[in-house]
């Protein structure tokens, strides 16, 4: 049985440091700090190239345009990246949504 149900609808987007990126932040473990979130990028927004020292992180891309190192990559693309691994800049020519989840603690390094 799941311990969590909730439909994203439900959760409020919040404003990221970065013009035209949000957060739907979905599922937080206390204990590990695994997280799920949605990313929204707006039209011709983008967050620059990082990386996180905890966290391995998946993407998967469920609308819109997600450019990652120059190549735009459409709904169902997906993405793993080991902690401490240099990834990005990410971003939209037209806007998207990303499925993302980190394994452990979030640190956001830029690079």
């Amino acid at each position: 049985m799941y311990h969590l149900k909730l439909h994203a609808e439900k959760v409020a987007w919040a404003p990221l440091d970065f013009p035209g990126v949000s957060l739907r932040v979905l599922f937080t473990d206390p204990a590990s700090g695994t997280m799920s979130v949605l990313t929204r990028m707006a039209p011709g927004a983008s967050i620059p190239a990082h990386l996180h020292t905890k966290a391995d992180e998946t993407v998967y891309v469920l609308e819109g345009d997600f450019v990652e190192e120059g190549t735009s990559h459409g709904p169902g693309s997906f993405f793993a990246g080991k902690a401490g691994v240099p990834h990005g800049p990410h971003g939209t020519v037209g806007g998207c949504v990303v499925l993302t989840t980190f394994s452990a603690e979030l640190d956001f390094v830029l690079v």
